[in-house]
Parts: structure tokens; sequence; C-alpha cells
């Protein structure tokens, strides 16, 4: 029985340790919140000296030390240390100086010469007592109930606080690890995205070397099933770069560069227009502010809003965009207007999900990704991206981002 109680006592000491660890706050500064509980601990006890005492393997340390100018002792000299082996909600000793187990203390027997002890022990939330709040006083005293609940009250303040610092510590490493992952996954998406699409290059290269060499020796046939060739590998390399921005809308972009709006998206229309020099397209910007936000970010909500303006057009119609800004005491709101095909009303919903496509690829080329990784974007950004539009008379994407990211 003996054995059992003793390995009882270690488990807990173990546990005792592993929770101080936990919460980080062995041999820490004093800190305001801790010095006023002891503070308000003494007032209401009418006692000269309050402690928020933190017992380890070999010394009990003061958290806040109100009247005493210690901030630890040997845990020889440990009266709390008894408290927290009690097992009791509540412990006192009206008077050490006549208790054998503490009338030898150096605490009692030299400065500063205490007489009676009032402990509350502090227990985590594995109900595994760590430490005490308590009051001691020079003379002889005794509380009262009220006094002795109100203690305890402030006692269960002290555990709230630490188990918030604990918790504190932990969304602090989530974050950490979280903030890793977002750049090995960036990395990932980069090496990925290059990696793929070196062969797809390479197939492309070796193919129109192909069709230059043979293409005499071609009949009608074999030039579709090349067409067919080139044009699937041209969907597959545009497949791998949305996969890459999709990547790239998980992640956490700084969104506190000024960006021009205006410069952004006139050069974003002029290199996609620049690529297809058959289509005939209008671009009207009104009114664009400079915000404060993530140029990357935005350059890929951009690139894929005007792609999708100049892509879903009805055959021989002259694209025509327009992209207006104004704000609001919180918010920039931007819309980008076309003169496409449209969306009809019972599509709307579905656009935003990804590879949700409501054309044929042999209608208007695409992977179904574009918009997906545009909300997720403007959604990491504090901010919203909703779509009104009708079937044959165009669509309008108004964005709406805060000025002050949260």
């Amino acid at each position: 029985m003996l054995l059992v109680n003793e390995r009882m006592v270690q488990e807990k000491e173990i546990l005792r340790l592993k929770i101080l660890d936990e919460y980080k706050i062995l041999d820490t500064l004093p800190e305001q919140m801790y010095d006023d509980i002891t503070t308000m601990a003494a007032s209401i006890c009418n006692a000269p000296i309050a402690l928020i005492t933190l017992v380890d393997k070999h010394r009990q340390f003061f958290k806040s030390h109100y009247g005493i100018d210690i901030n630890q002792t040997p845990i020889e000299d440990s009266v709390c240390s008894h408290a927290i082996q009690s097992g009791a909600p509540y412990f006192e000793i009206t008077d050490l100086r006549k208790d054998s187990r503490f009338k030898d203390n150096r605490l009692v027997t030299g400065e500063p010469k205490i007489v009676s002890y009032f402990g509350v022990p502090l227990e985590s939330d594995e109900k595994i007592p760590f430490g005490t709040l308590s009051i001691i006083t020079t003379e002889v005293l005794q509380l009262s109930e009220l006094q002795r609940k109100a203690l305890m009250s402030l006692a269960k303040q002290v555990v709230y606080l630490l188990e918030l610092r604990k918790k504190n510590f932990l969304l602090d490493s989530y974050q950490e690890k979280l903030e890793n992952h977002s750049i090995n996954m960036e990395e990932f998406a980069f090496i990925a995205a290059h990696d793929l699409r070196s062969p797809l290059r390479s197939i492309n290269s070796f193919l129109k070397l192909l069709e230059s060499k043979n293409s005499d020796l071609w009949d009608e046939k074999d030039r579709q099933y090349f067409g067919f060739i080139f044009e699937n590998v041209q969907r597959m390399d545009k497949l791998v770069i949305d996969l890459l921005d999709l990547a790239k809308c998980h992640m956490n972009h700084p969104a506190d560069e000024k960006v021009n709006l205006h410069e952004l998206i006139s050069g974003i229309f002029e290199a996609q227009t620049k690529a297809n020099t058959e289509q005939q397209a209008q671009l009207t910007l009104n009114k664009l502010p400079e915000i404060t936000s993530s140029g990357i970010a935005l350059t890929i909500v951009f690139q894929n809003l005007i792609a999708n303006a100049l892509k879903y057009q009805p055959k021989g119609n002259t694209a025509k965009i327009e992209i207006s800004g104004r704000e609001t005491e919180k918010q920039w709101i931007i819309t980008v207007k076309d003169n496409g095909i449209g969306i009809e009303q019972d599509h709307l919903p579905a656009i935003f999900e990804p590879f949700k496509r409501l054309h044929t690829q042999s209608e208007f080329s695409g992977s179904g990704l574009g918009l997906t990784a545009c909300k997720k974007i403007i959604e990491n950004l504090k901010g919203t991206i909703s779509v009104t539009s009708e079937n044959n008379k165009g669509t309008v994407f108004t964005i709406e981002l805060p000025k002050q990211q949260a």
C-alpha cells in the first residue's frame, strides 16, 4: 500500500511539473494582472502579505508577492507545498509557531516571522494542484467565511489567467505551424508547377518539330489529330497554371502594400489582349483608387476576371470591360462589368465552386478554377465578391474590401 501511495505522489509530481512547463510562467517578470489579485486578496483579508506561489521541484516561485520583497524560496521553507499535497480546497494554519510541521521553518523563526497562513490550492483543468493563492500575517488572524470565499474566488481568477496564457501560447504555436505550412505549400506549388509545365513545353516543342518536318506527308485527318494533341497540351498547361493560382489563394499574402488599381488593371489588360491580337477589346477605368492590400493577390483576381470577360463573348463581338471604384467610410468597392454572354440565374450560385463549368471545352476552354481562386483570395483579404448577370446581357462582379485589415 505504501508503494502505491508513493507512486501516486510521484505521478502527481510529474503532472504538476508538466503543467507548470505548459504555462511557461516560472521565472517570468511581475505582471500587473497578477499583482492586482494579490493586492485585492491582502485588502479583503486585512493581511500584510499575499502571494501567488508556483511550486517547482526544488523551490517555490512567487509570481506575485505583495508585502514581501522575495520572489522564491527553497522547497524546504514552503508552506504552500503542504497546501497542495493536502488535497483540500482550502488550507489554513492559524499559528505556524505551534504546528510541528512549521515551527522550525526559517520564514517562521526568521524574517518576516510569519504566524498565520491561509491558502487556496490552484488547480489545472485536470484537477492537478500546482500552486496556491495565499495570504500570510505576522500575528494570529482568523478569517471570516466571507473572506475565505473571496480568497477562493480570486484563486479561480488566477487559474483562469494561467489557462488563458497557455491557450495564447498554443495559438501562437499553431499560427507558426500554419505559416510554415503555408511557406512549404508555396514552395511545393511553384516547384510542382515548374516540374509539370516543363515536360508539357517539351512535348509542345517536339510536336511542332514533327509538324514542320512531316506536314507534307500528312492528310487532313493527321492534321486534325495533331490539332487535338496541341489543344490538349495547351489545356493541360492552363490547368497547371490555374492549380498554381488556386494553391496561392490559400496562402496568407501580406495586405499592407499600396496598390494602384489603375496601373495594375491596365497592365493586366494590355498583357492579355497582346496575347490575342485577333480579338478586339475595349477597357474603361473609372475612379480606381490606390488601396492598401496585397498586390499579388489582386493580380490573380483581376487576371481571372478580365480573362473571363474577354473569353465569354458572342462570336464577332467586341469585348467591352468597364471597371469602376468607389469608397465608403470602411470599404473599397470595385465593380467589373462586361458585355459578354452572361450567366443564367439558375447557374449563379455555382460559379464559385471548383471545377464547375457552364460550357463545354469546345465552346469555351477553361479549368473551372479561376473564380474559385478569386473568391478564396478575396475572403483571405477579409472581403467579399458577388455577381449579378443576365443571359446575353453581360455580367457584373462586385468586390468589397475593408480599408483596414482585421
